[in-house]
């Protein structure tokens, strides 16, 4: 079973997702979180395609891989199986484009769309690099700002965090490897990583992605409430 959430906002979007989280939740099934840092399109077709353990099944999250077009990409190959699987595959994004939307249509899933009234939406863009490289270069007079302003936009929290973390990897990627063949990395990331990599230690980045995984799956399992949980974790993060 496949249900995609779409829409700017996020408050509605987000207690939409813990309505369909609840029976897994509840009966203590398995639930699984991914975003474009760690989404791969094999291991999804995988859990839709294994067969239920003495009739479980598997509750799936996706987020963050709206902008990021090799991941939707990959994604839109395998809709027709997420649909019809036993399984249940959420994927929640802030925005995605019509045809992908008419593919999950056309496969079987279900949309639900959650937009902010008309007079509130707001015309602009947000880019998210711009907070990624204020974190990487541990300006936390520019990064919190930005994030707020993310907010303010409807971009989804889990998205951001997304975005730190995948930073966060790159940065000690930079610290371990000579130069961006090694990383594997695109030389322009590379270059980026390895200058913001020279603002925190090792520990520090170790420390980062550990608590930012920590903090995905507490907001999935408990009552930490994800927004505020990260803008926290930013301003204690970039803190000197």
């Amino acid at each position: 079973m496949l249900t995609v959430l779409v829409g700017n906002d996020t408050g509605k979007r987000a207690k939409r997702l813990d309505v369909l989280l609840a029976p897994a939740q509840k009966s203590g099934g398995d639930i699984q979180v991914f975003s474009d840092v760690n989404f791969d399109a094999t291991i999804f077709r995988t859990i839709a395609e294994s067969m239920s353990l003495f009739g479980g099944t598997s509750t799936v999250i996706l987020s963050g891989v709206g902008d990021v077009a090799e991941l939707r990409d990959s994604l839109e190959k395998i809709l027709p199986i997420l649909s019809e699987s036993p399984h249940t595959f959420i994927v929640s994004e802030t925005s995605l484009l019509a045809p992908f939307l008419k593919k999950v249509q056309s496969s079987g899933g279900a949309i639900e769309k959650f937009e902010l009234a008309e007079k509130i939406k707001k015309g602009e863009a947000f880019n998210s690099f711009l907070l990624t490289d204020a974190f990487s270069e541990r300006k936390r007079s520019v990064a919190w700002p930005l994030y707020r302003k993310a907010i303010d936009l409807g971009v989804e929290p889990r998205e951001l965090a997304g975005k730190i973390f995948w930073a966060t990897k790159n940065m000690l990627l930079a610290k371990k490897t000579t130069g961006a063949s090694e990383s594997g990395l695109n030389p322009f990331v590379y270059s980026k990583a390895k200058l913001g990599s020279k603002n925190f230690s090792d520990a520090e980045l170790e420390k980062i992605a550990t608590e930012l995984t920590i903090l995905f799956h507490e907001s999935m399992f408990s009552s930490v409430e994800f927004e505020p949980a990260l803008e926290a974790f930013i301003l204690r993060v970039l803190a000197k």
